[in-house]
Formats: C-alpha cells, sequence, structure tokens
C-alpha cells in the first residue's frame, strides 16, 4: 500500500518535471525565435549605428562598450548571411534560394519593399512568403545561436 503511494507520487512528480520542461523550451524558443526576427527587423539601423562610430564616441566607455559590442554581433550577423546565403545558394533544393531571397529582400536590401511587392517579385503567394520568411529565421537561428537552437527550434502557429 506505502510502496504503491510512493510510486503514484512519483509518477505525478515525473509528468510535473516533464511538463514543466516543454514549457521551458517553448519559452526559450519564444525568445530566440523574437531575437531574431527583432535583430533582421533592425538590420538597416544596426548597420548603420555601428557603421558611423568616430574616435570621439570611443573615448566614453561606456558607449563604446554598446557600440563595440553591437560591432562585434553585426559582423558575426554578417558572416551568418553570407553562410545561408552560400548554403542556400548551393542547394538542390530550389525553395531555399527563394527563401534567402526572401529574408534578403524583406531585411537587407537598401530598398525596403512590402511583403505584396516580394511576393509578387518572387512570384509567391502571400502565404507562401510567411512560409518562406519563418523558414529562413529558424534556419538563421541555427546559424546565429549554434546547437541551443536545435531540437528547441518549434515555431507557434501564429508566428
Amino acid at each position: 500500500m506505502l510502496t504503491a503511494k510512493i510510486e503514484e507520487i512519483a509518477r505525478v512528480a515525473a509528468l510535473a518535471v516533464l511538463n514543466k520542461k516543454e514549457e521551458i523550451i517553448s519559452n526559450e524558443f519564444d525568445a530566440r525565435y523574437h531575437d531574431v526576427k527583432l535583430l533582421m527587423r533592425n538590420y538597416r539601423r544596426l548597420k548603420i549605428h555601428y557603421s558611423n562610430i568616430s574616435a570621439e564616441f570611443l573615448e566614453v566607455s561606456s558607449i563604446c562598450s554598446l557600440r563595440h559590442k553591437t560591432k562585434l554581433m553585426m559582423s558575426h550577423v554578417d558572416k551568418m548571411l553570407i553562410a545561408y546565403k552560400a548554403l542556400c545558394e548551393s542547394s538542390s533544393i530550389s525553395e531555399e534560394l527563394r527563401r534567402w531571397n526572401a529574408l534578403y529582400l524583406r531585411y537587407i536590401a537598401e530598398e525596403q519593399l512590402t511583403i505584396d511587392d516580394i511576393a509578387c517579385q518572387l512570384f509567391i503567394e502571400k502565404r507562401t512568403y510567411y512560409r518562406d520568411i519563418n523558414r529562413a529565421l529558424m534556419d538563421l537561428a541555427v546559424l546565429l545561436f549554434g546547437i541551443e537552437a536545435i531540437g528547441t527550434w518549434k515555431p507557434k502557429r501564429n508566428a
């Protein structure tokens, strides 16, 4: 009788831990996805921000530190964008290159196009654009965050 109660308590506790694990993984995904999306939305601004660093600003340590971090991060982002483009261009799957083009046109190209314009330029429906851009952001997250993005990267249905 006592053993059965202990086993039941252990089973309930194990289920609670497993449920909490899924919640933690889901929250980590939400944060990473949000970070990558926010980073790409602000890509042009961040590039301008760190490219205009002058010697006078570098003398102030707090500004130096923040701008230096921005420069390092943007350098990493640029390298990963080059890697992602190369992966997409060398892929035998045509959708891969289309995903790169969607990402490029939306976030990187100098001219900011609307989603309708991008879909038209890529000869796709808006729904396909949204699928492509979400997949591109997920792929980019793996390049940016490495192993931490693998296995926990589960997009929400309403993303």
